[in-house]
């Protein structure tokens, strides 16, 4: 009799999942190319092999200065007028 009694909560519970399963259906949507987040906009050298960098980050408006040196192993970032970042 347990035996019925579960084979017959089974059965229901597959006859449910049936019935959800084709009347609910996930629908895929093409996701948009995103844009770049982060744009890097060289400036002139100021020399003695120092690279100057002006970021802007696209979603918030910000912009920073970002100066690195040749060997890539200093380098400082501040903010910058929103108008330096213009092009």
């Amino acid at each position: 009799m347990r035996n019925n009694n579960r084979f017959g909560w089974i059965l229901v519970g597959v006859l449910i999942g049936a019935v959800a399963s084709t009347t609910l259906r996930g629908v895929a949507t093409a996701q948009e190319q995103t844009s770049r987040r982060l744009l890097i906009l060289r400036t002139a050298s100021p020399g003695d092999g120092v690279a100057a960098y002006f970021i802007k980050d696209t979603a918030t408006g910000a912009c920073w200065l970002s100066v690195r040196t040749r060997d890539d192993m200093g380098g400082s970032l501040a903010p910058a007028p929103p108008v330096s970042c213009q092009q």
